[in-house]
């Protein structure tokens, strides 16, 4: 007998060592697959963690002190004690409108300046073009505050020069020198609503501009 005889196999044992090779390989993937799984949560030791956590004090009474501190040399506006007399915007300085809870001394002081810069203002809600001026602090003065728009002053086109034209918010350098030129080249103007003829100006800001301009004294 041949060694060749030895591996001569009809078709049912062929099958059964292929199956059983197919066993023994499937045994060697999961053997190496398990190698690189993570381990199994149950076998997690988590007593010294806790062992941590029951050293860790946590007491109530100082977060809550954090919470509540404030500096001591805190100035908040907000403790500031609401304003209960109405002033009127167009005569007041700004020491009556830092009463305003709001209202810092920084923006107390531009509401002045450029109302004196406008001239006066003519409606409260010019309050808004004011730097610094964000909507909370505009309601937190806007039922406290009168107007008295007759105190605006305006400037006359057909006399002012452009050093005095251009002083104002609404004007400035470039359109104070095409109001001058436009005067120059045709003459005074004989209606206020002329000025929408000088090249820059169109209705927006004439609307804006016109209770601050005349053309008399």
């Amino acid at each position: 007998m041949g060694v060749k005889d030895y591996f001569a196999f009809n078709k049912r044992q062929r099958n059964g060592v292929l199956v059983l090779l197919m066993l023994i390989a499937g045994m060697m993937i999961y053997l190496i697959i398990t190698d690189y799984l993570p381990p199994s949560p149950a076998g997690v030791d988590f007593s010294s963690f806790k062992a941590d956590m029951a050293k860790v004090k946590f007491k109530a009474s100082d977060t809550t002190k954090r919470a509540n501190a404030r500096p001591k040399d805190s100035t908040s506006l907000l403790n500031k004690p609401a304003i209960n007399t109405f002033i009127e915007v167009n005569t007041a300085d700004s020491a009556d409108f830092t009463n305003f809870p709001l209202i810092s001394p920084k923006v107390a002081r531009t509401i002045v300046r450029f109302r004196n810069a406008l001239g006066g203002y003519y409606k409260i809600e010019q309050l808004f073009e004011v730097y610094g001026m964000d909507t909370a602090a505009y309601y937190s003065l806007v039922n406290s505050i009168t107007l008295d728009a007759s105190k605006v002053q305006r400037i006359n086109i057909n006399k002012a020069n452009e050093k005095e034209l251009a002083h104002h918010p609404y004007i400035r350098k470039n359109l104070a020198k095409a109001i001058v030129h436009y005067r120059k080249e045709n003459g005074h103007f004989t209606h206020v609503t002329d000025i929408m003829k000088v090249e820059g100006i169109d209705k927006q800001l004439y609307d804006k501009l016109s209770p601050y301009i005349s053309i008399t004294d």
